[in-house]
C-alpha cells in the first residue's frame, strides 16, 4: 500500500513529465520550423555575381564573394540565418521596444531606452555618415532582409514562443547595435549612483575612504618599471561645489538607475564587471620569431554567443579578413587580414557626467546653468504594449546636455518616494554616444589596412565604445592605440585641465566638456623596447595629460599576465592557450600576505585555526575547481568585506557598493597597503568567521573534500532562460569552472549572491579566446563558447562549451583556396534570373 504522500507525488510528478514531454514535443516541433538550408543554392534580385558560404563542422562561416556589395549582403544574410532573434532583440531594447513582445513586465525599460534616446541618435548619425558607411549598412541591412522575407513562415523558436514576426532590417538598426554595446560596457552611471548613496551618508571626506584609487606601482599599458607621480590640480573649491550635488543624485534619479540594472538582469546581462585580456609579444619574443596575438573579451556569457565568428573573401580585391563580428553590425571586430592582426579591451572610458541643474522658478519650462536660462526641449513617444489596445505616451525632455533623467517615476518609473528636491532640480546627462562618430566604417579600414600607419589611421572615426586596440603584422611590428571619443573636461572658466573630481562627481553646469582628446593624442605605443604590450583593463598611463577614467579593473590579471610574459623570448601560441587558461590569483597572494602578516603573533592561535592558516601558506593560490584552498581564500574575502564595510554602511548600500566586484576589491587592496587600528583584529576575524561558515557548510567534513568547483559553476544563459521549462533547454550549463575575478581565466561571480546565497555561479567570461601567429595567418585557434548558432537543436548552439570550460581550441582554416577542397557544407548564393 502506498504512503499518502507517495502517492501524491507520484500524482503530480505524473503530470509534470506529461507536461514536460507535451512542451518538449511542442518545442522541437517549432525549433524544427526554423531549419535552414546550409547546402545547396538559393537565389536573390538582390545580388549582382554569384556567392559561396562554406561552413565547417563548428558552424564558422566562410564567404566568398565576387564584389564587396555582394560580401556584405552575405554577411547579412549569414548573420540572420544564425542570430536574427538576438539581433530582433537587440534592436528592440535601443528602440524600446520590448514591451510590443513581452508585455508590461518591460514597460519601464522601453521608458528607460526612449529616454536615453539611442534610437534618435541612431537615425541622426546614419544621416551624417560617408557614402562608403552607408553603402556597407544598405547592402548588409537587404542581405538581413533577404533572410526574413524568404524565412517568414520559418523563423527561429522565440519568434514563435513569443508570437510575433521580425520587421524589415534598417541600416539605422546596425548603428543601435554598436550604440547598445557602448551603453552596456559603460559602468560609469552606476559608480555614480552608488558613490553619491555614500556621501549622501558620510559626506565626501569621509567617503573618500570608500572609493578606490589605482595602485601607484601597478602595471601601466604605456609606462613598464617605475612610474612618475604628477603634481595634482588643487581641487578644493570643486570639491566643496560638488558634495550637495553628490548626494542630491541618487534622490532625483533613483528611477534612472535602478531600471537601468534591473533591465541587465531581466536579460542576464548583469555581470558584474565588463573587462578583457590582450596582449600581443614582437618577433623577439616568439618561437616563430614573428608576433603572436592573443584576446578574449569578458562580458556576460550569454546563448547565443554576442560574437559570430566568419571569413570575409572579396575576390575582386583578392582582400581577406577573418575573425569575430557582432550580430547586426558589418565587419570584424577582432580579427586579421593575413597581414595585421587586432584585439580590443574595454579602456574603461568614463563617458557620461551627470547634471544637476536648478529649475528657472520664473519660467516653468526653463532650466538654469550658470544663471542663465534655457528651455526645456521636449517629444512625446508612443509605446505599444503587447496583450492591451492600449497606447502609453511617454514625454521626454531634453537640456542643451542631454534627455532629463530625474524624476521619471511621475511619468510611470516604478517607485513610490516623491524626491524632496524634485521641484527645484532636475538631472540630466551627457554621453559620447549622442556624438557623431563611425564605427562601422572604422571597422571596415582597419580590415583593410596593410601597415601600422594605416592601422591607425582607420581607427579615427572610431568613436563608441572606447577601446584599447593592440596590434600585430606579419613585418614583425606590435602596437597599442586607444580609440574613442574620451571628452575633455574643465571648468568654464578654463583654469583647470580633465582630473577626477571633474568626472566622478556630478555638477550644476560649472564642468563642461571642452570637446574630446584629440586622436594624435590617445594613449598609443609601437614596438616597445620590451618587446611585448599587454592590456586586461588598467590604466593606459600615470602621467596622461587628460583624465580617461577611475573605473579601471583591479590591476591583478594585466600584473599576472606581465609577470609570464616578462621572463623569457621563445613563447608559443600553445603557451598562450595555457596563458589564457592560467588561474593563478595574485590578488589572493596580495591578500593573504597581508593575512599572514596578521597571524605572525600565534600565540593566541588554536591548533584547528592554524591548520587553515597553513593550507594556506602552501597554497600555490591558483583556483582550480578541486582546490579546497581557493573555496577557504574565496568565503574568507567574502567575510572580509562584511567586516570591513558591512556594519558602516549598513545593508541596503552594502550590497550596493558590492554589485560591482571592481569597486570593493581595488578599495579593500587600497586600505590593506595601509597601517589603521582594527587591521589585524579585521584580517583574523575574518578568517575564522571563514572557517566556520565552512564547517557549517561542510557538515565539518574532513577539509580536503571541499571543492571550489563545487560552489564555484558557469552557466550560460539565454533571455528566455527565466520561463524555467525554457531554460532547460535553452541555457547552457551549469559546469564546475576554475578561476576567478582576478585570474587571467576571469570567471568571475557575483559578490552579492556568493554572501547571501552562498551562491558563486558565474554568468561572466571569456567570451571568445583567440590567438594567432603572424608565422602563418592562415590558421588560427580561437574557442567561441557555447557555439556559433543561435538555433538551439543545432550541434553548433552548445558544441563549444565544454571545449572552452576545458581550455581547449579549435584550429580554424581561412585560407579560400583551401577551403574549396575540404569536406564542409557549400551553399551557393546566385542572382535571381528573370
Amino acid at each position: 500500500m502506498f504512503n499518502p504522500f507517495l502517492k501524491n507525488f507520484a500524482g503530480i510528478f505524473i503530470v509534470l513529465f506529461v507536461s514536460v514531454l507535451t512542451f518538449y514535443i511542442l518545442f522541437i516541433n517549432l525549433s524544427d520550423k526554423s531549419d535552414y538550408i546550409e547546402s545547396g543554392t538559393i537565389r536573390s534580385a538582390e545580388l549582382y555575381d554569384s556567392v559561396i558560404i562554406y561552413r565547417d563542422d563548428f558552424g564558422v562561416s566562410h564567404i566568398e564573394a565576387n564584389n564587396e556589395d555582394d560580401l556584405y549582403f552575405a554577411l547579412g544574410y549569414t548573420h540572420a540565418q544564425d542570430r536574427l532573434w538576438q539581433m530582433d532583440l537587440s534592436r528592440r531594447a535601443a528602440e524600446g521596444r520590448l514591451s510590443e513582445i513581452f508585455g508590461a513586465d518591460v514597460l519601464e525599460f522601453d521608458k528607460l531606452f526612449r529616454t536615453i534616446g539611442i534610437n534618435r541618435a541612431s537615425y541622426k548619425i546614419y544621416n551624417s555618415l560617408p557614402e562608403k558607411t552607408r553603402l556597407v549598412l544598405d547592402n548588409y541591412s537587404n542581405g538581413v532582409n533577404e533572410f526574413i522575407k524568404t524565412h517568414i513562415k520559418e523563423l527561429p523558436l522565440e519568434f514563435d514562443v513569443l508570437d510575433y514576426k521580425p520587421e524589415a532590417w534598417k541600416p539605422e538598426h546596425s548603428i543601435m547595435i554598436v550604440r547598445m554595446m557602448g551603453w552596456e560596457l559603460n559602468i560609469a552611471w552606476y559608480t555614480e549612483y552608488t558613490f553619491g548613496l555614500i556621501v549622501n551618508k558620510f559626506g565626501l571626506e569621509k567617503a573618500k575612504e570608500f572609493f578606490p584609487n589605482y595602485p601607484e606601482d601597478a602595471p601601466e599599458i604605456m609606462s613598464p618599471g617605475k612610474i612618475k607621480i604628477i603634481e595634482k590640480p588643487d581641487t578644493t573649491e570643486l570639491e566643496e561645489n560638488t558634495e550637495e550635488n553628490l548626494s542630491a543624485l541618487p534622490e532625483l534619479a533613483r528611477g534612472f538607475f535602478e531600471t537601468g540594472w534591473n533591465y541587465k538582469k531581466y536579460f542576464n546581462i548583469d555581470g558584474s564587471h565588463i573587462g578583457s585580456n590582450a596582449w600581443v609579444i614582437s618577433g623577439n619574443k616568439s618561437e616563430s620569431k614573428k608576433p603572436i596575438l592573443a584576446n578574449d573579451p569578458h562580458i556576460p556569457l550569454l546563448t547565443p554567443s554576442r560574437w559570430y565568428e566568419v571569413n570575409l573573401y572579396d575576390k575582386k580585391t583578392d582582400s581577406r579578413f577573418f575573425g569575430f563580428s557582432v550580430p547586426g553590425a558589418p565587419g570584424i571586430m577582432i580579427g586579421s587580414n593575413g597581414i595585421i592582426s587586432w584585439g580590443i579591451t574595454n579602456l574603461m572610458n568614463d563617458e557620461a557626467d551627470f547634471y544637476i541643474l536648478q529649475k528657472d522658478s520664473t519660467e516653468i519650462n526653463n532650466y538654469l546653468i550658470n544663471e542663465n536660462s534655457y528651455p526645456l526641449d521636449s517629444i512625446a513617444e508612443i509605446i505599444k504594449v503587447k496583450g492591451t489596445n492600449d497606447e502609453i505616451v511617454f514625454n521626454i525632455y531634453s537640456t542643451k546636455y542631454g534627455p532629463v533623467i530625474s524624476n521619471l517615476e511621475k511619468s510611470g518609473f516604478a517607485s513610490s518616494q516623491n524626491f524632496k528636491t524634485g521641484d527645484k532640480y532636475l538631472v540630466t546627462f551627457r554621453w559620447t554616444g549622442y556624438e557623431y562618430s563611425d564605427e562601422i566604417g572604422a571597422v571596415y579600414d582597419i580590415s583593410r589596412a596593410s601597415d601600422w600607419n594605416e592601422f591607425k589611421n582607420g581607427l579615427r572615426s572610431f568613436g563608441l565604445p572606447a577601446l584599447n586596440f593592440v596590434y600585430a603584422d606579419t613585418s614583425n611590428n606590435i602596437g597599442y592605440h586607444a580609440a574613442g571619443k574620451i571628452p575633455i573636461r574643465k571648468f568654464v572658466s578654463g583654469e583647470n585641465p580633465g582630473y577626477e573630481y571633474s568626472a566622478i562627481y556630478p555638477s550644476s553646469g560649472e564642468i563642461e566638456w571642452a570637446g574630446f582628446v584629440p586622436f594624435d593624442e590617445l594613449p598609443s605605443l609601437y614596438n616597445p623596447e620590451e618587446g611585448y604590450i599587454v592590456t586586461a583593463n588598467n590604466k593606459p598611463k600615470e602621467d596622461y595629460k587628460y583624465y580617461i577614467s577611475n573605473l579601471y579593473e583591479p590591476h591583478y590579471r594585466a600584473l599576472r599576465i606581465d609577470e609570464l610574459l616578462k621572463p623569457r623570448n621563445n613563447y608559443s601560441a600553445n603557451e598562450f592557450k595555457l596563458m589564457q587558461n592560467d588561474v593563478k590569483s595574485l590578488q589572493a597572494k596580495d591578500f593573504c600576505a597581508e593575512l599572514f602578516e596578521a597571524y605572525k603573533d600565534t600565540v593566541t592561535v588554536s591548533i584547528g585555526e592554524r591548520s587553515y592558516l597553513t593550507m594556506l601558506m602552501k597554497w600555490n593560490y591558483e583556483f582550480k575547481s578541486t582546490s579546497p584552498e581557493a573555496m577557504i581564500f574565496a568565503q574568507f574575502e567574502l567575510e572580509l568585506y562584511k567586516n570591513l564595510y558591512k556594519q558602516k554602511l549598513g545593508e541596503d548600500l552594502f550590497y550596493k557598493y558590492l554589485t560591482l566586484n571592481n569597486i570593493p576589491v581595488r578599495n579593500t587592496a587600497k586600505l590593506l597597503r595601509r597601517d589603521f587600528p582594527e587591521k589585524k583584529t579585521v584580517l583574523r576575524k575574518s578568517f575564522k568567521d571563514a572557517i566556520e561558515f565552512l564547517r557549517n557548510k561542510f557538515n565539518n567534513a574532513d577539509v580536503s573534500t571541499w571543492r571550489w568547483g563545487d560552489l564555484h559553476k558557469v552557466k550560460m544563459k539565454h533571455p528566455l532562460g527565466a520561463v524555467p521549462a525554457l531554460s532547460a533547454i535553452l541555457d547552457i550549463g551549469p559546469y564546475e569552472s576554475n578561476g576567478c575575478g582576478t585570474t587571467i581565466n576571469n570567471i568571475q561571480y557575483g559578490f552579492v549572491n556568493a554572501i547571501t546565497k552562498s551562491d558563486f555561479e558565474s554568468h561572466l567570461g571569456p567570451s571568445l579566446r583567440f590567438i594567432i601567429d603572424m608565422s602563418n595567418t592562415n590558421i588560427y585557434n580561437s574557442i567561441l563558447p557555447p557555439g556559433q548558432s543561435g538555433q538551439n537543436t543545432y550541434d553548433n548552439y552548445r558544441n563549444q562549451a565544454r571545449l572552452w570550460l576545458n581550455g581547449e581550441y579549435k584550429i580554424v582554416k581561412n585560407d579560400f583556396k583551401v577551403l574549396k577542397y575540404e569536406k564542409i557544407k557549400k551553399l551557393l548564393l546566385l542572382p535571381k534570373v528573370n
